[in-house]
């Protein structure tokens, strides 16, 4: 692929392309969010939960009683971890040193981490659903579950193994049951280059894959009308995809143990609200 492929993903709710720079093509950004430079609260977490952000952070100004603002990092953990070990992270021309005070992450990752002593002890707040097929709007060649993506026409698409190691893995585990189907992935599948959550459903909006295996609240985002009008794709669950469900953990920066914000937020996630609110959007309750 020559190009960058986009698709019509919304920007966060106080942004507008209208007023700032947003040109797909060239300048265009959706997994950073806020202001680093006036942010009292910078957090870096697993990006596939970037849609859960904006009414998490307003749930956790109203405990607070006061607004607060936040600079967040919705990317592949392999992707933001420069800045947790607090070194530069490059954006194109834009060089970003932001230094985390709440890292949020999957099991493995954040234990090594703590084992280099970057993070506190990480606490786990949510799971998410599992893994579904998801599809183009209609179904087009009829798929009704892994097996039939042994089919010799079904492309499918699926997060790269090198750069995105937990999302692969995770996908891999939840099709391995098929005879074949590994092996037709690992040669023939299209692979992201580093950012999945994005990539991924790019290549099927624009007819570059037939079939993905996501994770179920990706499903549930692309179909919600809180974000699109009409629904993107459809998707295909089954019951091997429903057993293999991720983690999702939280810890401080081992510099921030003492901010305030930050222990309030981590605090936050492990409530009761946090956890109603992850389930809204497809996530376990």
């Amino acid at each position: 692929m020559k190009e960058a492929l986009f698709l019509p993903w919304p920007l966060d709710p106080e942004r507008s392309g209208e007023r700032g720079l947003f040109l797909p093509g060239s300048n265009v950004v959706y997994d950073f969010h806020g202001d680093p430079c006036q942010a009292e609260l910078a957090i870096v977490m697993e990006g596939n939960q970037f849609m859960v952000i904006p009414e998490l952070l307003k749930a956790f100004e109203k405990t607070l009683k006061r607004a607060v603002s936040v600079f967040y990092v919705t990317l592949p953990p392999p992707r933001f971890r420069p800045l947790v070990e607090g070194r530069p992270m490059e954006l194109g021309n834009l060089v970003l040193s932001v230094r985390p005070q709440v890292v949020m992450g999957p099991p493995r990752f954040m234990a090594r981490l703590r084992e280099e002593g970057l993070i506190t002890e990480p606490r786990t707040f949510v799971r998410n659903r599992g893994v579904v097929l998801v599809v183009p709007r209609g179904n087009p060649l009829g798929l009704s579950g892994p097996e039939d993506l042994l089919r010799p026409e079904v492309r499918i698409a699926i997060s790269n193994p090198e750069t995105e190691v937990n999302s692969y893995r995770t996908y891999i585990s939840a099709l391995e049951h098929v005879p074949g189907l590994v092996e037709k992935i690992e040669q023939a599948a299209l692979k992201s280059r580093q950012i999945h959550h994005r990539e991924v459903p790019a290549f099927l909006y624009h007819g570059l894959a037939d079939v993905a295996p996501l994770y179920y609240h990706f499903a549930r985002y692309y179909q919600d009308p809180r974000f699109f009008k009409e629904p993107l794709f459809d998707c295909v669950e089954f019951p091997e995809g429903a057993a293999v469900r991720n983690k999702y953990q939280v810890a401080l920066h081992r510099e921030a143990e003492n901010h305030f914000l930050a222990q309030a937020f981590r605090d936050f996630l492990l409530t009761s609200q946090a956890r109603e609110i992850y389930r809204s959007y497809g996530f376990e309750g």
